[in-house]
């Protein structure tokens, strides 16, 4: 053991119904680093784990990708069929992991569910997750590589080509899904993003439905929204795109009319909430009204990578959709900040972020 190990071990010895929270405050460290070094303590058979009670009752759940990305930037304006000098960075990502980092960091208990290679690239992610993130329901599988995603960026920071190697979440089956209920089950609410096969997405359908237990489905890109479940009345909140929608209803959006048509007919399929992101151009959000918001826009020579926008974007609004007494106009401002923010530095998910920088941030630009 060492030596926060042998302090949780002994703060445990002492009262075995300590909470992880009171556990943490003691230590100084996040409650989600102090799950996975319970369970590594469990593991390494100094808890038996039969008087220590966990109440989840107050966590999110993520389902979904958790990858490694290398991201590679062209210093100059890139040019096909010859060589390009460029800039190149490893990084962690995946859009459920970056979501999840996000909230955690934001102060959320977060509980990631994936499947990963038993191999040093999760061996990384883990490493740098826990801190924000309980990791023990990621399950790891021999003979399999754990997902990579490679993203080419042009010289403004814009996204030219994205390659992904996401063949290990085909593992994600309903079969594993299901060994994981005593996370499930305690959640507040369950996110999940289409990098998961399509009977797995619509068995949490189900299971969100029986257990009344709010359900946010997160598109990732036009080619998985064949992935997209037949009944959608689980669905409580959609965050997607404008190309990822008009793949999947097979179609084109010129007018304000042609929008508003649309996000109604993704609730004519179920969905209670639709957030439909246009780019950098503007967000429509629906209800049972539909808003409509612009996005300051940046100089290009303040964006330093954009791969990041979205998922700072989604879990921002899912923060702030989780507090009851918060509208839509308060989702939508907090995830435009936070996104306005990451894309100014090279990190997917930003390092300073927390919910105190994140509540001044969303007062200077809401009034700039």
């Amino acid at each position: 053991m060492n030596d926060n190990e042998q302090l949780v071990f002994e703060l445990i010895k002492n009262n075995p119904f300590i909470s992880q929270q009171e556990i943490a405050d003691v230590v100084g460290l996040s409650r989600p680093a102090i799950a996975n070094m319970i369970s590594s303590l469990v593991k390494k058979g100094f808890i038996l784990g039969k008087a220590y009670i966990v109440n989840r009752t107050e966590t999110v759940v993520c389902i979904g990708a958790a990858n490694v990305d290398k991201k590679i930037k062209t210093t100059h304006r890139l040019q096909p069929y010859t060589s390009n000098p460029v800039t190149s960075m490893t990084s962690i990502g995946g859009v459920c992991r970056n979501v999840a980092e996000n909230l955690g960091r934001l102060g959320q208990e977060v509980v990631l569910i994936s499947v990963a290679g038993n191999d040093s690239e999760w061996a990384y992610i883990k490493e740098l997750s826990s801190p924000f993130m309980d990791t023990e329901a990621v399950v790891t599988i021999e003979g399999q590589s754990t997902g990579t995603y490679t993203a080419l960026l042009d010289n403004d920071g814009e996204m030219y080509l994205g390659l992904a190697d996401m063949s290990v979440y085909d593992a994600l089956t309903p079969d594993v899904l299901s060994k994981q209920s005593q996370y499930l089950q305690q959640a507040k609410c369950i996110v999940m993003d289409l990098n998961c096969p399509k009977e797995s997405i619509e068995y949490i359908c189900s299971f969100a439905k029986k257990h009344e237990i709010p359900l946010i489905l997160i598109t990732v890109s036009e080619p998985k929204m064949e992935r997209m479940p037949d009944d959608l009345s689980a669905v409580k909140c959609l965050i997607t795109n404008v190309g990822e929608t008009c793949a999947f209803f097979k179609t084109t959006l010129e007018t304000d009319e042609d929008y508003e048509r649309i996000v109604r007919q993704w609730q004519s399929l179920g969905v209670e909430t639709v957030v439909l992101t246009q780019g950098a151009k503007r967000i429509i959000a629906a209800n049972k009204a539909i808003h409509w918001y612009d996005v300051k826009a940046l100089d290009g020579n303040q964006i330093a990578d954009v791969t990041g926008a979205g998922d700072s974007f989604t879990a921002a609004f899912i923060d702030s959709y989780l507090n009851e007494s918060h509208t839509m106009d308060d989702h939508v401002l907090a995830g435009m900040t936070n996104a306005y923010h990451t894309i100014q530095v090279y990190q997917t998910v930003r390092q300073n972020l927390t919910k105190d920088k994140l509540l001044e941030e969303i007062k200077e630009y809401r009034n700039e």
